[in-house]
């Protein structure tokens, strides 16, 4: 598959503005979106691993295991695991500790689904998304990048990705609203880092914080709104061009408000050096 870009940076002040105008222009009320992205990085060389070991039998049919092992055996890239969360799983209890003392105490108001809300990372349902760098060379005025995604097992997602040959660097929230347009999808969001406790994480988080303790990645508290439209097949060059010609109308009908525009290149590279 590929996907089609189109960028544009929102100060903190517009934000509300282009969210009513976005409403008007989709007819749609915004779908409010939190994700943890978890970045990985391969330390093992391309063609050396295997995708049928312990828990990748879960993985959603044959076509997302032939995509999933094509990804994991091409180039040395950084990959991003994905998994949506909502506001009430921030300050909530780790279902892995925290739970299993309230039970054991037996205390009524510290019993886990009676007033805290709990967190289950054991739950917590995954995806592998691959994004190629953006091609070079191109005549567009959009960005197109090669990307592809599959389905991955709930839970504890260090150990497939170990099995796979990815240890884990980082990891970080997307907080945004998301619009539909015919065939583009409208992401308007920011980057949220976790507050700063002393110490690297070396594993995923398994609860999560306060939401309030979360801080922007960008100070000025600005936005970032992403015009995308996926095309199945990237060779076909009529239906690229078609999928072009829609970003550039939806920029043509937001240019009073935004300037969306193509990104750099190399802002986008997700090679592992």
């Amino acid at each position: 598959m590929h996907e089609l870009l189109l960028f544009a940076s929102v100060p903190a002040h517009q934000h509300h503005e282009l969210l009513q105008q976005l409403t008007g222009l989709t007819a749609m009320q915004p779908r409010h979106r939190l994700e943890r992205r978890l970045i990985f990085k391969a330390y093992r060389k391309p063609g050396l691993i295997n995708t049928r070991v312990g828990a990748s039998q879960d993985l959603q049919g044959g076509a997302d295991m032939q995509r999933l092992n094509k990804m994991l055996n091409g180039g040395m890239f950084y990959t991003q695991v994905v998994g949506p969360v909502s506001e009430e799983d921030f300050g909530a209890k780790s279902s892995v500790g925290e739970d299993q003392d309230a039970l054991m105490s037996g205390t009524g108001d510290n019993m886990p689904g009676i007033n805290d809300p709990s967190y289950q990372y054991d739950r917590q349902p995954w995806r592998l998304e691959f994004k190629d760098i953006p091609e070079a060379g191109t005549r567009s005025a959009v960005t197109s990048r090669l990307m592809a995604s599959a389905g991955l097992p709930k839970g504890d997602i260090m150990v497939p990705m170990d099995a796979w040959g990815y240890s884990f660097v980082t990891e970080y929230v997307v907080e945004g609203d998301l619009f539909i347009h015919n065939d583009i999808v409208i992401f308007l969001h920011r980057v949220l880092h976790y507050p700063v406790d002393g110490q690297q994480a070396h594993d995923p988080r398994r609860q999560l914080p306060a939401f309030q303790n979360m801080s922007p990645l960008e100070p000025s508290g600005s936005y970032v709104l992403q015009a995308a439209i996926t095309v199945q097949d990237g060779g076909n060059q009529e239906t690229m061009k078609t999928a072009s010609q829609h970003l550039f109308g939806l920029r043509e009908q937001l240019k009073s408000v935004v300037r969306l525009e193509q990104a750099d290149r190399l802002s986008l590279d997700t090679r592992a050096k």
